[in-house]
């Protein structure tokens, strides 16, 4: 029998651990990855050669005065930019696959992940946050191997043989001109250790800049009734002004970093030139121990030096941001699975009954909600489920499917544990009709087909004529009729006749009804009771019920009270007993 874990708190990880993660998401294009690399051998001699080729058409050319020789040397150059261009284009097109490739599979596989995660998860975390996992920090890391990974491999190459070259160059002005090394390790190590920090406020920022617009977004009916657009504009002001102040510190940051190696690169030149003055340049000095192409060389070859350096510390930006994000999707990917298949799943059969026994339950560290709830549920009985508001009663439909798993006590499907079932094979038993009644954007035949993919159309048009909703699939164009973002082209009775049309399509023997009939109109109600009658005609039912019209022709009713089952019995029996059954059906007769 599976059990539930609780989750771990978040950790921050090392970015060696990252980076081995991020490695194995890019692992089925490590062909591209590897071309990728081997492309960097001829991308950095082509680009350390460049400064040597100026050197000689200083020297061979401008200073011998031979034209012919400055027209070689150009011709050698333009081959070794238009060599390096070409490298870089391949370089680049074969990175954009691969960072594209690695950001799809994660997305695909953070949805897996989500679609496998219980309810709980969904109802502690905002929207916007999850959104934001699955979107921005996904193409963050996207970012990282299209623009970052592989590039800061070259840029590295890159200064390991522009330093070869200084020295080739000249030893001396090397030695002088590299002083400026350690200075510049210190400061961008300062630069990186600040920036995770910073880059992690932003995430958090956003994930609630997003989950705050999502909320406003979904109530703005709500908004607009109450006049609240001026109070709830001035919250989004606030979550965008700390996103913006968080903003502000990474380009702080970025514009900081960049600043400095600059200031360090114009340093070293400046100590290049004053090594220059003392040795001499020939020509210029009657002693010079430099030639001026050899000057110009050197001076060309260290600013090529410090670009891959400025390139780094724009890539930290992305780098770090990078990490931040994969940080926050190896969160995800560690939310544990609560609701699982055991190693060996018994058979999934209902044939006999459903027994709650003794089933105490409570939402995370809430209080408890059911409190030694049992009873037993014959197949082919229809049980209704009434009482107060918060007795437990949806809670109780939750857990027959495994929506939730119980905190104590056992549901049984036939004696067996359904913790012992594989879920989906236990959920293809049961169908449900929400309270909150949700369609897909598509077509009413998607909708409809959901849980049986295989229906025929005439399959559908059987149950939407069985579920009284006939009239609303040819009102809206047939099968092929649009449906909006959750339903909204349709009134809510036709939605919720549409959703007891796809409960029947899917012909379950075992059918739950939450408050299926509630807030329409009596002729609307009439209609839904009627649909309910023929979707639930010959199968078990469980219906929760706020209007006790809907279940008076059960054959048994259970009242909910306080999380335990206060009395159970025929509509008919109940009334005759006088207990709190008799005094809910007084209440609504009263009300009207």
């Amino acid at each position: 029998m599976t059990t539930s874990s609780t989750a771990s708190p978040a950790r921050r990880r090392s970015d060696g651990e990252l980076l081995r993660r991020l490695v194995r998401d890019v692992a089925p294009e490590r062909g591209l990855f590897v071309l990728a690399v081997l492309l960097y051998a001829p991308l950095t001699l082509l680009s350390v050669v460049q400064p040597v080729v100026i050197g000689h058409a200083v020297d061979d050319g401008f200073r011998a005065g031979d034209t012919a020789a400055v027209w070689r040397w150009a011709g050698v150059f333009v081959v070794v930019v238009a060599g390096r261009a070409l490298v870089e284009a391949a370089q680049g097109l074969w990175m954009q696959q691969l960072g594209q490739g690695a950001v799809t599979r994660m997305r695909v596989r953070l949805f897996a992940k989500l679609q496998r995660l219980p309810l709980a998860f969904f109802e502690r975390q905002p929207l916007g946050r999850i959104m934001t996992r699955v979107t921005n920090d996904t193409e963050s890391v996207a970012e990282l191997f299209s623009s970052g990974a592989v590039s800061l491999v070259g840029d590295l190459l890159f200064l390991v043989g522009t330093i070869v070259m200084l020295f080739v160059v000249d030893v001396q002005l090397s030695f002088a001109a590299l002083v400026t090394i350690p200075p510049l390790v210190v400061g961008v190590q300062w630069f990186r250790r600040r920036a995770r920090d910073v880059f992690g406020r932003v995430r958090a920022a956003q994930s609630v800049l997003n989950g705050t617009l999502q909320e406003l977004l979904s109530g703005m009916a709500i908004v607009q009734l109450f006049a609240r657009v001026e109070v709830v504009g001035d919250r989004l002001d606030q979550e965008s002004v700390a996103y913006t102040e968080a903003n502000k510190d990474a380009i702080f940051l970025d514009a900081g970093v960049y600043s400095f190696v600059d200031a360090v690169s114009v340093i070293a030149v400046a100590i290049t030139l004053a090594a220059a003055s003392q040795l001499g340049v020939r020509g210029v000095a009657p002693d010079g121990a430099l030639s001026l192409g050899v000057l110009v060389a050197f001076v060309d070859a260290l600013g090529r030096f410090f670009l891959p350096v400025r390139e780094l510390s724009n890539k930290t930006t992305i780098i770090q941001s990078a990490l931040v994000a994969a940080d926050r999707i190896a969160d995800l990917d560690a939310e544990p699975e609560t609701i699982t298949a055991p190693s060996s799943p018994r058979p999934a059969r209902f044939e006999r009954e459903l027994r709650l026994r003794d089933v105490h339950f409570a939402y995370g560290d809430g209080p408890p909600v059911l409190r030694g709830l049992s009873f037993v549920a014959q197949k082919g009985e229809r049980i209704g489920i009434v009482g107060h508001t918060g007795a437990g009663k949806s809670t109780l439909v939750k857990l027959v499917p495994r929506l939730y798993d119980v905190t104590g006590g056992a549901i049984l499907l036939d004696d067996v544990d359904v913790r012992d079932l594989d879920p989906k094979a236990l959920r293809r038993l049961t169908t449900a009709v929400p309270q909150e009644t949700f369609l897909f954007k598509g077509t009413i035949a998607e909708n409809l087909r959901f849980g049986a993919p295989d229906a025929t159309d005439a399959r559908l048009l059987d149950a939407a004529r069985a579920c009284c909703a006939d009239d609303v699939v040819e009102r809206h164009g047939g099968l092929r009729g649009a449906v909006t973002e959750r339903g909204h082209n349709l009134s809510l009775g036709e939605r919720q006749l549409l959703a007891l049309t796809r409960a029947l399509v899917c012909d379950p023997p075992l059918v739950i009804l939450d408050e299926a009939t509630a807030s329409v109109d009596r002729e609307t109600e009439r209609r839904l009771q009627l649909a309910q009658e023929r979707l639930i005609a010959g199968r078990t039912a469980l219906i929760v019920a706020h209007r006790l019209t809907t279940i008076e022709r059960c054959d048994r009713i259970l009242v909910v009270h306080e999380g335990r089952v206060d009395e159970q019995g025929a509509h008919a029996e109940l009334l005759a007993r006088g207990g709190r059954y008799a005094a809910l059906v007084e209440l609504q007769q009263a009300q009207g």
